[in-house]
């Protein structure tokens, strides 16, 4: 285990969360996988776009729990559901910096007359 640098928690070696889920880690998956199922229901969002963003860490948690006795002072819904939150938080974060695209014809500002093609079209130092 190698302490995380950063102000929390404890980092598992590489491998750890490289190597597919043990035999009772993947029972352990799918006997709660009603989890993931409650948790993106809760929120709102729809399932099949958002499960592949969630479930890896959902698998993640799985590990963690089952093989750090120190989490098992913790109910593994809760586990689950803040990786499954930090997951799409970290989504968000990525489509916020993600290129917006836009028409020449959309408005430089909403409510504005100025559009980008009139910007690019305008004669150089007007």
């Amino acid at each position: 285990m190698v302490r995380n640098h950063k102000g929390g928690g404890n980092r598992q070696p590489k491998e750890f969360y490289e190597r597919p889920l043990t035999p009772e880690e993947a029972q352990f998956a799918t006997d709660n996988i009603n989890i993931v199922w409650w948790y993106l229901d809760s929120r709102g969002l729809d399932r099949n776009e958002w499960f592949d963003v969630v479930i890896f860490r959902y698998m993640l948690s799985v590990k963690r729990y089952l093989n750090l006795p120190e989490l098992r002072q913790h109910r593994f819904v809760n586990i689950a559901c803040k990786a499954m939150q930090s997951a799409i938080g970290g989504e968000y974060a990525k489509r916020d910096r993600r290129p917006v695209e836009v028409s020449l014809s959309d408005p430089v500002r909403p409510g504005c007359d100025l559009t980008y093609e009139m910007i690019l079209a305008a004669p150089e130092g007007a």
